[in-house]
């Protein structure tokens, strides 16, 4: 089972692509692994994927234990190929979204049930 520290960039990425927007469209999952990757670039957030997930209140299933559960069995197939798009360049939302919900926000774009931020 993959762990936090041996996992790769796609394993971490697909795991949270799973937990927050599995039950989401393609474009869907795109979009948060591109917020991931947003803040993996700006200068506001850490710089890796694993600092960035791990950043104190950022992500529910980080901090209640499912992310981790997701990476140890692995993320299913169309989790893995969204990340793999996503570290390929695939975007679905602009380099200057950080945040998504499933409630509020100020939308800048709405795609299935997340708001984009």
């Amino acid at each position: 089972p993959a762990t936090v520290t041996s996992a790769s960039n796609v394993q971490l990425l697909a795991a949270i692509i799973e937990c927050e927007a599995g039950g989401e469209s393609y474009e869907g999952k795109i979009a948060v692994g591109n917020v991931v990757m947003n803040r993996v670039a700006s200068n506001r957030y850490p710089n890796t994927i694993a600092e960035v997930l791990y950043q104190r209140s950022q992500f529910t299933p980080v901090t209640s234990g499912r992310f981790v559960l997701v990476l140890s069995r692995g993320a299913n197939g169309t989790c893995t190929q969204a990340a793999q798009d996503v570290l390929s360049g695939k975007r679905a939302v602009g380099t200057e979204i950080y945040h998504f919900c499933r409630v509020n926000g100020t939308p800048v774009t709405i795609i299935g049930n997340h708001v984009f931020y």
